[in-house]
């Protein structure tokens, strides 16, 4: 009995302590790569993004161009970012080997008249073995074709694949 008991306590903390390791691994990562959003640092956006979107986007090098692209066209476009905070991971699942988060994000860009709030979720993927995190943008994915993007994809974590934009007016008199 006491040496059940010992032996399920250790598994108890293993299980936490792993778990542990997981989330400071991820706000590391999430750091990082909000920190890459706010400086149009190519090469850590690229470093986090998922390897099969990062394949489906031309390599290294097409998503470098998509990339330079999108922000070359905000430029133009007079916005500019102003913020992009990740929250804590909301949900944590082991699947097929690796471990998979919800994470809420909230960016606010300045515009021409007013600024731009938008919440999106990023799904975070790593190795159970692994503290290299990768990060899929959920609204741009069709629910019916995630498999496609994320074999090892459980659907128990009940992903919100919208996004939702606020525009708020400066308000001048």
């Amino acid at each position: 009995m006491i040496r059940t008991l010992s032996t399920l306590t250790l598994i108890f903390i293993l299980a936490t302590v792993s778990k542990a390791q997981s989330i400071i691994g991820i706000e590391t990562a999430s750091q990082e790569y909000a920190n890459a959003n706010l400086t149009e640092d190519y090469e850590t956006l690229i470093k986090y993004t998922y390897p099969f979107v990062l394949e489906k986007s031309g390599g290294k090098e097409g998503l470098k161009k998509a990339l330079s692209d999108m922000y070359d066209l905000q430029k133009i476009r007079g916005m500019k970012m102003e913020s992009f905070e990740m929250g804590a991971p909301l949900k944590l699942t082991h699947a097929s080997g690796e471990v998979h988060a919800i994470i809420p994000v909230t960016s606010k860009m300045k515009v021409p008249g007013g600024e731009l709030i938008t919440h999106i979720t990023l799904i975070a993927v790593s190795k159970e073995s692994s503290d290299q995190w990768y990060f899929i943008e959920a609204s741009n994915l069709d629910p019916k074709l995630i498999h496609n993007y994320l074999p090892t994809w459980d659907y128990t974590l009940g992903l919100n694949f919208e996004s939702s934009k606020q525009f708020i007016s400066n308000k001048t008199n």
